[in-house]
């Protein structure tokens, strides 16, 4: 079996751009509704629904689907119920990451090969890139990776206290 794939209902749109950071394919719901989920759960039966709604999760599990009931409130908390959940690992590896804004695969970039495709002094202060295979967007471990990194220590951290 390869790595876990997610769909995560329409209250967990921050995980789902969470999980994809992390490298996992990620189907975000959006504001589409239960039958579209569940019909998608059938399409997919790999996939494991993630949600906050409890009548949902039991009519997944009726069909035979993986669910996890995500109680948390906050994106530390989602991120350690999913990884109690799957093991999944939570750590950022840019070149196994998906676009959090489309799922789509990144593919790492020649710095030359995206001049003019971000503002000039984000070209000039980094030399590491990708880009979205799928939507385009171009992504670089900017200012806001290292809140990024300190969400996922703390995760580890209360996930290897629990043992």
């Amino acid at each position: 079996m390869g790595e876990p794939r997610f769909i995560a209902d329409a209250m967990l749109g921050d995980l789902a751009r969470w999980l994809r950071m992390l490298g996992y394919d990620t189907i975000y719901a959006g504001n589409r509704e239960d039958w579209w989920v569940l019909r998608q759960l059938d399409k997919e039966p790999d996939r494991i629904l993630l949600t906050k709604d409890r009548g949902l999760c039991r009519r997944a599990r009726r069909r035979g689907r993986r669910c996890i009931f995500i109680d948390g409130s906050s994106v530390e908390e989602y991120l350690l119920e999913v990884a109690r959940g799957t093991g999944i690992r939570l750590g950022i590896d840019p070149d196994r990451s998906r676009c959090p804004a489309c799922n789509g695969e990144l593919a790492r970039m020649y710095k030359p090969d995206i001049k003019g495709l971000v503002p000039q002094r984000v070209y000039e202060a980094y030399d590491e890139f990708w880009r979205c295979i799928r939507c385009g967007k171009v992504y670089w471990r900017g200012s806001h990776w290292r809140g990024i990194e300190e969400t996922l220590i703390r995760v580890r951290s209360r996930l290897e206290e629990e043992g």
